[in-house]
């Protein structure tokens, strides 16, 4: 049962690899806002209050994101404007959010590396 279990773990990093390697970026995420905005609902202490600017349409990117590198990845440039702790609005703040498969999964400042394809 270990060795089939290891052939699959094999198998899975190559597929893997070889979609990196092919830059197979697939389609752009076609609800990027809605879904930019629920990350960041998740991470906001309070998300009712934030208000959202996006900078353009989805970009191509290769990212390093834990320990994977070179991954094919949309990005998305957003401005954040939240309640701070103290209850006061703070400024807008720039973040990339990056999609992989149409679902965000990391935000530019979780990468080790990030280049525009």
């Amino acid at each position: 049962m270990k060795i089939k279990q290891a052939l699959a773990g094999i198998a899975a990093a190559a597929a893997f690899g070889a979609a990196a390697i092919a830059s197979d970026f697939g389609a752009a995420p076609a609800d990027y806002e809605a879904q930019a905005i629920d990350y960041f609902d998740q991470r906001l202490t309070e998300p009712r209050s934030a208000r959202y600017e996006f900078a353009g349409e989805p970009y191509q990117v290769f990212a390093d994101v834990s320990g994977y590198e070179g991954l094919p990845c949309w990005a998305v440039d957003v401005r954040v404007k939240a309640r701070m702790p103290n209850g006061r609005m703070g400024g807008y703040v720039p973040y990339t959010v990056l999609f992989l498969d149409g679902e965000p999964i990391a935000l530019e400042a979780d990468t080790m590396r990030m280049v525009r394809a």
